[in-house]
């Protein structure tokens, strides 16, 4: 019976995708791509995030992303995943270019030294682009909110605009509907109180009560749809993600 990293690294090979194609059009970083491939799961993140990534890469393959989830859950509960080694580098190398240098008396070239330098810097720019854009929308939203409140609340005595707020706050409703099948984290920032944390089917819906900003971390974005006192409001993001909403 195949292991997870052999489905993944054949349908990738019959697809005729590098693993660096991969990372770039997943947005997985390419070493976790090539652990993966490996069977070795020993990496330094929640397994909720490792199933975030492992069904995007599945659904990428055109693999079904359940069952490799399931098989991946198997091997957690277990305890012992397996491993193998990978003989693909990440990028290519010129063998050839590298025989005649050797015989010429002259070192191959540093190949994948500039590879992962360009690689990292290449992440490194997505980050802080990803970065900036969580921002902009943390603004956006204080924006909206703050747009809302009337200026005569700005100079009430400070316990009576600090009820104000309470109750505007307490009469908001956060409504998560599942487009299609999906997991959601819902935290309330105030306390730390996790509101929820479990898997939507498909038609699902779930309401809270919001009192203060949320952190909401999202298997997949493009399966959620959200809305707040009956108005929508779009995911920032469509794969796996956390953003904050005021």
């Amino acid at each position: 019976m195949q292991t997870i990293g052999e489905r993944l690294e054949e349908a990738r090979k019959r697809k005729g995708i590098s693993i660096r194609e991969a990372a770039e059009n997943t947005k997985i970083r390419g070493d976790y791509l090539q652990k993966f491939e490996a069977n070795t799961f020993e990496i330094d993140l929640p397994a909720l995030y490792i199933r975030g990534f492992l069904r995007s890469y599945s659904r990428y393959l055109d693999l079904d992303p359940v069952r490799i989830v399931n098989d991946f859950n198997i091997l957690l509960a277990d305890g012992k995943p397996v491993r193998r080694e990978t003989r693909e580098v990440y990028g290519r190398v010129d063998f050839a270019e590298a025989a005649r240098s050797k015989d010429a008396g002259e070192p191959a070239p540093a190949n994948r030294a500039a590879q992962d330098q360009a690689l990292v810097l290449k992440y490194g720019l997505l980050g802080g682009g990803a970065i900036v854009l969580v921002v902009i929308i943390i603004l956006l939203f204080k924006v909206i909110f703050s747009g809302s409140t009337p200026k005569a609340a700005q100079v009430t005595p400070p316990p009576v605009q600090q009820n104000t707020v309470v109750q505007a706050e307490a009469a908001q409703t956060l409504t998560l509907t599942a487009t299609d099948a999906t997991r959601v984290k819902v935290v309330q920032d105030l306390d730390g109180a996790v509101l929820f944390n479990a898997s939507l089917a498909r038609g699902e819906s779930k309401s809270f009560k919001k009192q203060g900003k949320l952190l909401i971390t999202i298997e997949s974005g493009k399966s959620l749809r959200m809305e707040v006192n009956g108005r929508n409001y779009p995911v920032p993001f469509d794969g796996y993600g956390r953003f904050a909403l005021d």
